[in-house]
Parts: structure tokens; sequence; C-alpha cells
């Protein structure tokens, strides 16, 4: 038997993955909603075998277009109750935002309703970069009060790694739980060349420990004179960044690229580096696995997921600029080494983070939650 799943994720879409839907249309039907500032996109009603519906996002007018969205999503499912049409399964993207509409959409379709947590809600580390601000203390009590509520409410959770919702150990005990990697399109990441150049890829500076970074390859870079340090990131206010380069001739920052672009910029570095203090998972990482690069990794939250220590990749603490550029060295120094880490890395992407191992876990995850919750 097929399932008919409703997908409901935030946008604002700026381009659509018609493979995805397509090779998820194999295992299941039914809709997509979302949002985007795309009039193409906007236009769709169908990707592949899925209904696609899709509200305008408006970028200056944040708070109306949620809200718009929300009605968007609830009117659709009032639509299809009145219609007779079922849908077994709810799928939303977060378990705030979207989960919150999820919850209600779930009820008004008389569905399942399952949340992913693609993000980690409840780390101090998180909320570093808003600062002092009255709205980031808010945030702080707010999200994990929406998510408590929606977690309590949901049939089952998808998660990245098994630690991540424990402070709601209580909420969610009995919910059917599925822990596995999302979803990440490698399809165009290969192997280009190896160039002496460290790589970061990311966004905001302190939770993602780009200074750290930056602190660790200043330790180094007179020992590897050859080698440079590229930050890739939006950093809209650059006072951060530039004051911990501080002008540093091998540091330099490469500002955002559109993703076609990124397989270039990954495929040529020489080591790829994720600092961060707080992540759920990394999907960068996966793209660089891809790209048969060595990886340093901080040993926090999902990234040991992702690095398997001294296997495909190397793990070291979180906010230690010391043990960092003690890694760095290793690999600037070994160039066996990085071989062997960037050649196990591609073959653990080919096997355990590949597409078709994706929608196999996302498939069965979806049946326990429509026949055990």
């Amino acid at each position: 038997m097929t399932h008919k799943i409703l997908l409901i994720t935030p946008g604002p879409k700026m381009s659509i993955n018609e493979k995805y839907y397509r090779d998820l249309g194999k295992y299941c039907q039914g809709a997509v909603l979302t949002t985007s500032m795309d009039d193409k996109i906007l236009e769709l009603t169908r990707v592949a075998d899925f209904e696609f519906q899709c509200a305008r996002y408006h970028f200056h007018h944040g708070m109306y277009s949620n809200l718009k969205f929300t009605l968007f999503c609830m009117m659709y499912a009032l639509r299809r109750r009145l219609a007779g049409e079922k849908f077994d399964l709810v799928v939303t993207y977060d378990p705030i935002k979207t989960g919150m509409i999820g919850v209600v959409v779930a009820k008004i379709l008389g569905a399942r309703f399952a949340p992913e947590v693609n993000g980690l809600y409840t780390s101090d580390a998180e909320y570093m970069d808003g600062g002092e601000k009255l709205s980031v203390k808010v945030k702080k009590v707010l999200i994990p009060a929406i998510m408590g509520w929606v977690l309590k409410r949901a049939d089952g959770i998808k998660l990245l790694f098994d630690t991540q919702i424990d402070p709601f150990a209580k909420k969610v005990k009995g919910k059917v739980i599925g822990r596995f990697p999302c979803h990440v399109s490698t399809s165009s990441f290969k192997p280009v060349r190896e160039e002496k150049e460290v790589l970061f890829v990311g966004f905001p500076f302190k939770r993602k420990g780009v200074d750290v970074l930056i602190a660790a390859f200043k330790k180094i870079s007179d020992k590897h004179p050859d080698w440079k340090l590229k930050i890739l990131g939006w950093f809209p206010d650059p006072t951060e960044l530039n004051a911990a380069m501080a002008g540093h001739p091998r540091i330099y920052h490469q500002p955002p690229v559109y993703h076609p672009e990124m397989p270039a910029h990954v495929g040529s570095c020489g080591i790829f580096v994720l600092p961060s203090r707080s992540e759920a998972m990394g999907r960068i990482l996966v793209e660089a696995m891809a790209c048969a690069k060595p990886r340093i990794g901080t040993n926090v939250d999902g990234i040991p997921t992702v690095i398997e220590d001294e296997v495909d990749g190397l793990l070291v603490p979180p906010e230690d600029p010391d043990a960092l550029a003690a890694a760095l060295d290793r690999l600037m120094s070994d160039p066996a080494l990085r071989q062997r880490l960037g050649q196990a890395g591609l073959k653990r992407c080919q096997t355990e983070f590949s597409e078709e191992t994706h929608f196999i876990n996302t498939m069965n995850f979806y049946e326990k939650v429509l026949t055990q919750a």
C-alpha cells in the first residue's frame, strides 16, 4: 500500500530538487506545502508525482509571511478534508514554526504527525551570535516551550543524533523515534584537485566557531606558509570576522555563493574544517566526504555521527584552538593521511549517506509511525 504524505517545509525555496521528489515518489505519494519569492516556483502545481502548493514569502515582512503561511496550510487542510481526501501522515521540517502548523493540520486531516528535528534549539551556543538582546532572551525561553508542546503531540519524531531531544525526554516517552542523517544531494560533489587550502563554509560567526578556526590557523601558519584559509559564508556585519582575521595575508573571506558553485570550492580544497560550538549534523561535512576531502570537526552534538575519529576524519574538542591547530598541523604535514581519511570518507558517503539509504530509512520510519504509534 502506498502511503499519502503531506510535507510542510518553511522555505523560502530558491530552487526545487525535482530528483528528490521523483525518488521519494517511488515509495509514497502526497503533497508539499512551502514558500518562495521566485515567481516560477510559485506557479508550480506539481513536482514529479507530488502536488506542490507554494505561498509567497515577503523577505522584509517575516512575521506577516509566517502568519500567511500558517493560514495557507490550514486552509489547504480544510479544503482537502471537506473534499474527502485522506492523508496518512503529516511531516514537518522542524518542531517549531512548521511543527506548530503540523499539529493543527494533522488534527484537521485526521492524520498521524511526525516532525523532523534538524537543528539544536536548547544549546546556549545557538544564541551566542545574538548577544544580550531582549529578543534573544525571549527566544531562549519561548522556543523550547514551543518545541516541547509540539513534540508532546507528535506520533513520531525524526532525529539526527540520539541525544538531540534529551531535555524533552518525559514529553516524548513512548513516541516512535527515528535517528538517521538528513538528505544530502551529493551527485554534483566530486574530487576536483587538492589546493593547499583549508576551507570553512557556514555562518554565524560564533556558533560555527570561526573565531576558533582563525586562531588555530594563525598558530601554525608560519610553519606551513604555503597553506591558506578560506572562510566562505554570509556575514552581514563583518566586524567580528575582520577583527579576527586582523589582516592576515593568508586568511580571506569568500562571500557566499549559490549552491551550484559549491562543488568547485569544496572539491578543490585540501582540508575541510567545521569547528562548530553546536551542530546538529553538518550537511557540508557529507558534501566534503563526497569530494574525498579530509575533514576536521568538533566532537559535539551530531558531528561524531558524520566523522569517525581517525577513520574518515579527525575530531577535536570545541573551543580549543590548540587542539585544532595540532590537527591542522598533522594533516598539512602528511599527504598520505589526508588521502587515507578522504578516501575512507568517500567510501562511507557512498553507502551510509547515499540517497537510496536515506529513502529506505525514511520510509521505514514512516511505516513505524503509521503502524506502531
